[in-house]
C-alpha cells in the first residue's frame, strides 16, 4: 500500500495503540480491532473515543475496591506467589510470601489473574505436562508501554480526546485532561498553580529519540521527560504557532513501574502483552486442562484478543464462567460479547469472497 496509508493505518495505529510493531503484528489481531475502531468511527450510533471524567483512582479503581470490600472481598496486597502444588491432576495448595513469611494457600479453587511475564515464571515442568496448553507461555512477547504526565500552568486542550503524533520516533500519543474532567478542582492539586495536565503514553523504548539519540531505555528519567518534551514540541508547535511552551511546565511524574537500578539499566515492572504473528497458538483458553485453576489475564484467548483492560475484562468473565459450570453453580453467567461488524457491509463483503473464490484481487487493487 501507500507510504500515507502505511504511516497511518499501517505502522501508526498498531504501534501507538497496543505497542506493537507492524511488521511483527498478528494480522488477526490488528486487523480486527483496528476495524472494531473504524466502525465506531463511522457508525452513528457508536463511540469511537471515551475517557473518565477524573483521575482513574478516585472515579474508577478506588470505587471498584470499595464495592468489592462492602461485598466482602479481602485483599492481601503484601503477598507473592511461588508456585503451584498439584495433587491428584488439581491444584492444591498454592505456595506464597506474605511480608516475607512464608505460607499455603488452600482453596477448592483458583484463578490465576498474573501477567504472562509473572505466570510464566511459575511453570513447573509438571505444571506444564498437566496443562500442556500452558507449556508455550514464555513464547508470548511483552513491549513496554508507559506513561508521563506534564502538569502545567494553563490549560492545553489540544484536541477533544486522543492524539497520536504518527511519526514520532517514540510513538507518542496524548490526552489533555482538564476538559474532561468534570467536577475536578485542580486547585486541589500540589500547590494549587496547576491549570491543566497532559497525559501522554511512550509506546516505542528502543528508538533513538531526537535530542541525546538514545532509545527510551537508555534514558534517566530526566531525560525521558526531556525527549518526551521535546517530541511533543516538534508536532504541536508548528506554522508560527505555540501550542507548548515551557514556561507552562510546572512540574512532570513519569509511570513509576519504570525502574532505573542505574542509569544504564532501565526496567519495567509492567511490560505489555504483544500479539505477534502466529502467537494465537500459544495462548491458553481460561479453561485449562487442570479442572480447579482458571486464567484470567490479558493474554488468555478472548473475543476482545488485545492486551486491553477490556481483554482483561472479558479474559475474568470467561474466568468466572468457568468456575461457575465447575462448581455446578446455578448462578448466572457473566455475559460475553462477540465482535460485529455493521450490516451495510455484508454485499461489500460477499462480493470480496466471490472474487477471493475466483482468484481475483480486491476490486479495489
Amino acid at each position: 500500500m501507500s507510504s500515507t496509508y502505511q504511516t497511518y493505518l499501517g505502522q501508526g495505529l498498531t504501534r501507538s495503540l497496543v505497542a506493537m510493531r507492524a511488521q511483527e503484528g498478528s494480522t488477526r489481531t490488528v486487523g480486527y480491532i483496528l476495524l472494531q475502531l473504524l466502525y465506531d468511527l463511522i457508525g452513528p450510533d457508536q463511540v469511537f473515543d471515551r475517557l473518565l471524567k477524573g483521575p482513574t483512582d478516585d472515579v474508577w479503581l478506588n470505587p471498584w475496591v470499595d464495592y468489592l470490600q462492602r461485598r466482602g472481598v479481602v485483599f492481601h496486597t503484601a503477598v507473592q506467589v511461588n508456585g503451584f502444588e498439584l495433587d491428584g491432576g488439581r491444584v492444591c495448595p498454592v505456595q506464597a510470601t506474605e511480608n516475607g513469611n512464608p505460607f499455603q494457600i488452600a482453596a477448592s479453587y483458583y484463578i490465576a489473574a498474573m501477567p504472562v511475564d509473572v505466570m510464566s515464571t511459575l511453570l513447573t515442568p509438571a505444571l506444564k505436562a498437566a496443562a500442556p496448553s500452558l507449556a508455550n507461555l514464555d513464547r508470548l512477547q511483552t513491549r513496554w508501554m508507559n506513561g508521563i504526565q506534564f502538569y502545567l500552568r494553563r490549560d492545553v486542550p489540544l484536541v477533544r480526546g486522543h492524539a497520536i503524533y504518527l511519526d514520532s520516533p517514540w510513538a507518542l500519543t496524548s490526552v489533555s485532561q482538564r476538559q474532561f474532567w468534570t467536577g475536578v478542582d485542580l486547585s486541589s492539586f500540589g500547590d494549587g498553580t496547576v491549570g491543566g495536565i497532559l497525559s501522554v503514553d511512550i509506546s516505542e523504548w528502543e528508538q533513538p529519540g531526537v535530542l541525546y539519540d538514545k532509545p527510551a531505555m537508555q534514558c534517566t528519567a530526566t531525560e525521558i521527560k526531556e525527549e518526551v518534551w521535546t517530541q511533543l514540541k516538534q508536532h504541536l508547535n508548528v506554522a508560527g504557532g505555540i501550542q507548548l511552551d515551557d514556561v507552562d511546565l510546572e512540574t512532570w511524574f513519569l509511570d513509576p513501574d519504570i525502574q532505573f537500578p542505574n542509569p544504564t539499566l532501565v526496567t519495567n515492572l509492567e511490560p505489555l502483552l504483544v500479539n505477534t504473528a502466529g502467537s494465537l497458538q500459544y495462548r491458553p483458553e481460561a479453561q485449562i486442562e487442570i479442572p480447579n485453576l482458571f486464567l484470567a489475564s490479558d493474554y488468555v484467548r478472548t473475543y476482545t484478543d488485545l492486551a486491553t483492560m477490556e481483554g482483561a475484562n472479558e479474559a475474568a468473565r470467561r474466568a468466572v464462567n468457568c468456575l461457575l459450570l465447575a462448581a455446578g453453580s446455578t448462578a448466572q453467567p457473566a455475559q460475553l460479547w462477540p465482535l460485529t461488524e455493521p450490516e451495510f457491509l455484508k454485499p461489500l463483503q460477499e462480493i470480496d469472497r466471490i472474487r477471493f473464490a475466483l482468484g481475483q484481487p480486491h476490486h479495489l487493487a
